[in-house]
């Protein structure tokens, strides 16, 4: 089947291009009998080529009706520039795609007919053409406007205690920075004067706290160790990622531990960032051509990127290289990343009215070069080349972009400019970006020396001495800057969207490394040729969340943070983890900088250092187009005496009832599953586990979704237990609407209005249709109520009223009278209302009124 592009444009300017050229096109395509729909008259730019076979005409697409054939293609003698097309059958309601191609060893392939310009060898058509509707056949607006994301209200903040933990948890969201205690300050009068309570209650828990028993403990390390004896882990934190992308005078290299970016300026610097690769010995590339890349548009003109796109098209250029040509964005490749950015407002052209909130970034998995013969840009004049260069990318779903961006339009008229020009640009794409994280490198030396407890000597048969053991006291040393940086490890060959999605319960802590050197305890004991030995290169230590997989031969260590955010370094005891030697002494290299005062605005981490080294000759302007976040606070001590007791119910190992195989299902896959269901059902001779899913975006899983949630399932099940995983029993329903229109107002819009609001697609201002998979899932019924207020909702409607509410097929079972259509708890509503699938539900209007 073919895709239709994620190009959408208003102006279709290279048409009129085609036309005054050499190429030849398909201009439009005609059903000659709407009864038997099985001719087809195919007009063309120019005259239609000479030698033309049936086999040079493909007709691809359908749902319901595939494969169709083409019986006849002639040339019409009259019309010289048609082509009449006999087909052996009729196709269904859905977008069929007709292309001239090339022919290979009596067969039709990819390849486009000679002579045709690429982009118009093909065009799209439906066979249902001629059928009546009543809607208006005007094309929607390709830019629709933004989901609006409405802001979560908590209506039951009524009691002042609730009040001021609102209030201070939003300040520290929004205002990290701001630390002030002191009772003169503004800000605490006005909390304090909201909240009075919450000081009563910090102080009750305060005083009944006791270290003995997790109910009643006070330290952050006795919570900490009390909740992993039930298997729950208190995190502490994670700090902010961020996206920079860098404009380079000239194309460079450098190693990551070369520089760091921070926000301010040089004389007075800010909170520090850190680039994050996979590989700290690969140079990081940057070009000059990656500054700013420009989209494509085939020239066309109005034009933007819908929602949910995941591919474009990159303008590219020519320059000279030596005695040949070559492209600027040859270094393109899969794997890097893009930011794509609106820089200018599409209404007036003015960069200051550019939105913030439309730029995106995206990881490329394909980029492939090609060009436009039919256009050569006046910028390339000065070489021989007669094409265009552009480049194809595209992207995984998860990085699909969450707006319609805007690449061209058309400035709005006013007194001061009465003239209407498009305004090309709207939109680029910035390379050279990195991943940086919040967080700085530091060092500390010396962390102590590891004390003698006893000393255990061994004597032979005479009481002679022949061996002294220094046994060592317990060393837990303390990292003397804070706060300690806690990140998750970036999975390899992910998208954008989940390397700068972190989970704190993964976080790591940032100790890039913990060495312990051999030591002597007293002057007298170092031997005199130690200084002639080589240096020991020392013994490094590796973080672990906990010791109880180490064994004694494991150079293994925690790291637990007090009430002061202060790091203290636990090692083992010999038997869980090696205890460190006596008289050794440790030097640790880690980074500072965690939680919420990583995650800086837009446009702020402007500033590069280079760590020494001095650089002339090269201007790098780090910048990140968008916020960092991910930052967060360390989990407080009140949230796990909460959560930490049932943490294990909720942590499933095993599967032995049907909502656990539910659960699991849905486990670490919230983006692809939006919810999955479970039954128990009896064989004959055992129990199958039956688990429905739901996927996101769509009414059926895939393939690929089915199996690996079944290779998933399989280490939890019960023995006994078969697994069958399936897609959701969608129930197709009927629905009958009786609608009385306002005056004024046009039955056709309205009734478009309707269809859009009961559809099950995105609506023009980007909300989701009532019946749009991702908003009904397992046993959510439908009410009738809802029904009516949302038709009443629609402009023009006066009244509604729901006349048939059934399954698609079935008698009524009193569902108007009850109010409700009742969906089983395996069960997902479904109402299509799609002319190719009438078993996918149905939606019948009847609008009375109006004109």
């Amino acid at each position: 089947m073919s895709t239709r592009s994620a190009l959408e444009c208003r102006d279709d300017r290279r048409r009129q291009a085609v036309r005054d050229s050499e190429l030849n096109g398909i201009d439009y395509i005609e059903i000659v009998d709407p009864r038997t729909q099985t001719e087809l008259r195919v007009h063309l730019f120019r005259d239609a080529p000479a030698h033309l076979h049936r086999e040079n005409v493909r007709i691809d697409g359908g749902e319901r009706i595939r494969d169709i054939r083409v019986n006849r293609a002639v040339v019409d003698h009259d019309s010289p520039t048609c082509i009449d097309v006999r087909v052996d059958r009729a196709g269904d309601f859905s977008t069929y795609t007709l292309r001239l191609v090339e022919i290979d060893h009596g067969h039709a392939t990819e390849v486009p007919l000679r002579g045709f310009d690429p982009r118009h060898a093909r065009a799209d058509f439906s066979f249902k053409v001629g059928c009546p509707s009543p809607l208006d056949c005007a094309d929607e607006t390709p830019c629709p406007p933004p989901t609006r994301t409405e802001p979560d209200i908590n209506y039951l903040a009524k009691d002042y205690a609730t009040f001021r933990q609102l209030i201070l948890d939003r300040l520290a969201l929004i205002m990290p920075e701001w630390r002030e205690r002191h009772v003169p300050d503004v800000g605490i009068t006005l909390v304090e004067l909201l909240a009075y309570v919450g000081d009563h209650l910090s102080y009750y828990q305060d005083a009944v706290a006791t270290e003995a028993y997790f109910f009643t403990a006070r330290k952050r390390i006795s919570i900490r160790r009390h909740a992993q004896l039930i298997d729950y882990h208190l995190h502490e934190g994670c700090n902010a990622r961020a996206w920079l992308t860098i404009a380079t005078s000239q194309d460079t290299e450098f190693l990551a531990r070369d520089v760091y970016f921070a926000t301010g300026t040089h004389e007075a610097r800010g909170e520090v960032f850190e680039p994050r690769v996979d590989d700290p010995a690969a140079p990081i590339h940057l070009y000059q051509a990656h500054n700013e890349i420009h989209f494509y548009t085939w020239g066309d003109q109005l034009c933007c990127l819908s929602k949910g796109a995941t591919r474009a098209t990159l303008r590219d250029h020519w320059v000279a290289a030596g005695q040949k040509t070559e492209r600027t964005l040859k270094n393109l490749k899969a794997g890097d990343f893009l930011i794509f950015e609106e820089v200018k407002g599409p209404t007036t052209g003015n960069p200051a009215d550019a939105d913030p909130t439309h730029r995106h970034v995206v990881r490329l998995v394909d980029v492939t070069f090609t060009e436009d013969s039919l256009f050569k840009d006046s910028s390339d004049a000065k070489y021989e080349r007669q094409t265009t260069p552009v480049v194809e990318v595209s992207w995984r779903r998860e990085d699909a972009l969450p707006f319609s961006l805007c690449i061209s339009s058309r400035r709005e008229a006013t007194r001061e400019q009465p003239y209407c020009d498009v305004i090309t640009d709207v939109s680029v794409a910035r390379g050279n970006v990195i991943l940086v994280d919040h967080g700085e490198t530091v060092a500390d030396g010396e962390l102590g020396q590891v004390e003698i407890d006893t000393e255990v000597g061994a004597c032979t048969c005479d009481n002679r001495l022949v061996d002294i053991t220094n046994l060592p006291k317990r060393f837990e040393p303390r990292l003397t800057k804070v706060p300690l940086t806690f990140a998750e490890p970036i999975p390899k060959h992910a998208s954008a969207a989940r390397i700068i999605r972190q989970d704190p319960h993964k976080a790591y802590p940032e100790i890039l490394s913990l060495v312990s050197m051999p030591g002597y305890c007293r002057d007298e004991e170092k031997p005199s040729y130690a200084s002639s030995e080589p240096k020991h290169p020392g013994w490094r230590w590796h973080a672990r969340q906990h010791l109880v997989r180490s064994s004694a031969h494991d150079r293994d260590f925690v790291v637990e943070i007090d009430d002061e955010g202060v790091a203290h370094l636990r090692f083992g005891d010999g038997e869980l983890g090696m205890m460190p030697e006596a008289c050794s002494t440790f030097s640790a290299t880690y980074r500072i900088g965690n939680g919420p005062a990583g995650n800086v605005g837009a446009d702020t981490i402007v500033t590069l250092f280079w760590r020494d080294r001095v650089v002339s000759g090269l201007t790098l302007e780090p910048r990140n187009p968008l916020p960092a976040s991910g930052g967060t606070a360390a989990e407080s001590v009140a949230r796990a005496r909460l959560i930490a007791p049932q943490a294990f119910r909720r942590a499933i190992q095993r599967a032995i009832t049907a909502d656990d195989y539910a659960r699991l299902a849905e486990r670490d896959r919230t983006d692809t599953i939006q919810r999955a269901g479970g039954s128990l059902a009896w064989t004959g001779s055992w129990y199958e586990a039956r688990v429905a899913i739901d996927p996101r975006g769509t009414a059926t899983p895939s393939a690929r979704l089915l199996r690996d949630v079944r290779g998933g399932l399989y280490p939890y099940r019960r023995m006994g237990h078969d697994v069958d995983v399936t897609g959701a029993r969608l129930v197709p329903i009927e629905i009958a609407l009786e609608i009385c229109v306002l005056p004024h107002y046009l039955r056709g819009h309205v009734e478009a209005a309707l269809r859009e609001t009961f559809g099950n697609r995105l609506r023009s201002d980007g909300r989701q249709g009532y019946f749009h998979p991702d908003r009904l899932t397992f046993g959510q019924s439908i009410y009738l109520s809802r029904l009516v207020a949302e038709a009443q909702a629609v402009p023009g409607v006066q009244s509604a009223r729901v006349v048939t509410l059934r399954r698609l097929g079935e008698i009524d079972a009193g569902e108007i009278a009850s109010g409700v259509l009742a969906i089983g708890r395996l069960e997902v509503a479904q109402l299509d209302n799609d002319p190719n699938f009438p078993e996918h539900g149905k939606l019948t209007l009847t609008l009375e009124g109006g004109r």
